[in-house]
């Protein structure tokens, strides 16, 4: 986390600011469900003027980086609930 730098096996993603804190944040919780509203204060701070959708956004840019170019689906969502990160699967 410190070098803010992403890697999918042997390929190093590249990541905005904002994907990248959001995915430490699900890194740092795996398995766990995580709310719009829980995302939202890990990544942009409890003092954020954004909506809650942003984060529906931002969870699509890290699936087009992180899942789709490698054909798994790890970053799951919770209907009516929230996101998760899982461990790997196709």
């Amino acid at each position: 986390p410190a070098g803010r730098r992403v890697w999918r096996g042997s390929t190093e993603l590249s990541l905005s600011a904002k994907e990248f804190t959001l995915l430490e944040a699900l890194m740092r919780r795996p398995g766990q469900v995580l709310t719009r509203d829980q995302l939202l204060d890990l990544a942009w701070g409890t003092d954020h003027d954004v909506v809650s959708n942003v984060v529906d956004v931002y969870v699509r840019y890290l699936r087009a980086k992180i899942d789709r170019p490698f054909g798994v689906d790890t970053l799951r969502t919770v209907r009516r609930v929230g996101y998760r990160l899982t461990a790997e699967r196709s």
